[in-house]
C-alpha cells in the first residue's frame, strides 16, 4: 500500500475512486476527485492537506471511515464527511518525518 500523499492525491483530481464500507467490506459508492489543497496545519511538525469529492447526489454517503480503492495507491481507509448533497471532504493531518541524529 503506497502511502497518500497530496501530490499523488493532487494528480488524481479528475479520475473515481471506489468507496467500501469497512465494516462490511461492501463497495458503497464511487466518488470523483474533484480538488486537492494544502490544509490549515503546516508547521515544523505536522502538515496536513484536504481532499475534495463529488458523488451521485441520489446514493448520499453518510460521514464515517471508508476504504478508499484506486490503482495508484491500492486500499486506504480514511474519515470522510458529507457537505453538501453530493460533496465530500476528507482531510489528511500527519507528523512529518524527522531524521534522527
Amino acid at each position: 500500500m503506497e502511502k497518500v500523499t497530496q501530490e499523488l492525491m493532487h494528480s488524481l483530481v479528475g479520475e473515481e475512486i471506489d468507496v467500501f464500507s469497512i465494516q462490511s467490506e461492501q463497495r458503497v459508492g464511487k466518488l470523483a476527485i474533484t480538488k486537492v489543497e494544502k490544509g490549515r496545519i503546516d508547521t515544523e511538525e505536522f502538515s496536513s492537506f484536504s481532499i475534495s469529492l463529488l458523488g451521485d447526489p441520489k446514493n448520499q454517503l453518510p460521514q464515517d471511515n471508508y476504504l478508499f480503492k484506486h490503482s495508484a495507491f491500492g486500499e486506504y481507509p480514511m474519515f470522510m464527511s458529507i457537505h453538501d448533497v453530493d460533496k465530500y471532504q476528507i482531510i489528511i493531518s500527519r507528523q512529518r518525518n524527522r531524521e534522527v541524529g
